[in-house]
């Protein structure tokens, strides 16, 4: 899935939480550790490209990081280390494996495959192509409906004021 809708589902899946920003963060935090890295990487050495990434071009430490960011055993591990030392789950760092499932099923075996394992296996699951026209349609459409859901019914929206003002008598006096 691309960098904005994981922030986007994260956001959906995690709104309710205290901090909905820091759940936003640990959804942003596999391809931000490996791509966002990179892309800071091209900024600073003038390499910068538009389109799509050359895979041959790509130094092998994006890739490692790539590994260590989608990693559903290290993410889990992540947040059991985390829960014994705080005694609690922290429920926004959910969003991390939540992401890494996404891209699961959303990256194909040919370009980019999640690599869920690592570092037990390099098995990838043969996923469909979230860059496929159909697909952001559907993504994004889903994302419009359930954001709009969320705002539209959240006590301490915008929107609370226009849906629940009611008319007072005017004093006759």
């Amino acid at each position: 899935m691309d960098f904005f809708a994981h922030g986007l589902w994260s956001y959906i899946f995690f709104n309710k939480t205290k901090k909905p920003w820091l759940a936003v963060i640990f959804g942003l935090l596999p391809d931000t550790i490996s791509w966002g890295l990179y892309f800071v990487f091209n900024l600073l050495t003038g390499s910068i490209n538009s389109g799509p990434p050359i895979v041959e071009n790509i130094p092998g430490w994006v890739f490692g990081l790539y590994g260590l960011g989608h990693s559903i055993i290290v993410a889990v591990l992540v947040i059991l280390i985390v829960s014994l030392i705080i005694k609690k789950v922290p429920i926004f760092m959910l969003t991390w494996p939540v992401a890494i499932v996404m891209d699961i099923f959303t990256h194909t075996r040919e370009f980019l495959p999640t690599p869920f394992l690592w570092p037990v296996s390099d098995w990838k699951f043969p996923g469909i192509s979230w860059g496929t026209k159909t697909f952001i349609i559907v993504n994004y459409s889903l994302i419009i409906v359930c954001l709009g859901y969320i705002f539209l019914n959240n006590k301490t929206t915008f929107f609370k004021r226009f849906r629940t003002k009611k008319l007072k008598p005017k004093n006759r006096n």
